[in-house]
């Protein structure tokens, strides 16, 4: 990281490099903790300001807690005496050819990522 000259908007003191700075976020009622950022970082009051590619990644963590704008409510039968899900058919387009899929439990949410 190259010597970058911002001045705190808290106290106008002169920041400094910062490659440990963690951001502490709620998203969707949830509490998020991304560490690793790279920035600068007040000496005088402690204020940190991330720098772009942090910025990026802090994006991409919030895109990843976010809950969908359209949300799919279906129920659970029995088939063969195993629980069975139905994908609704507008998803099942939009997943084209995809057929691997990671699926956890989340609180109460079953969770599934398809890739």
């Amino acid at each position: 990281m190259s010597e970058i000259e911002i001045k705190c908007v808290q106290c106008a003191s002169q920041t400094k490099e910062a490659t440990d700075i963690t951001l502490v976020t709620a998203v969707e009622g949830r509490e998020v903790v991304i560490t690793g950022l790279t920035g600068t970082r007040c000496p005088t009051c402690g204020e940190e300001y991330a720098d772009a590619e942090s910025a990026e990644k802090v994006e991409e963590v919030i895109k990843k807690f976010r809950k969908p704008a359209v949300v799919f409510k279906r129920k659970i039968t029995k088939s063969g005496g195993r629980r069975v899900l139905g994908i609704p058919e507008e998803i099942d387009r939009a997943l084209g050819k995809k057929e691997n899929v990671d699926i956890w439990l989340e609180d109460d949410k079953i969770v599934a990522e398809v890739y």
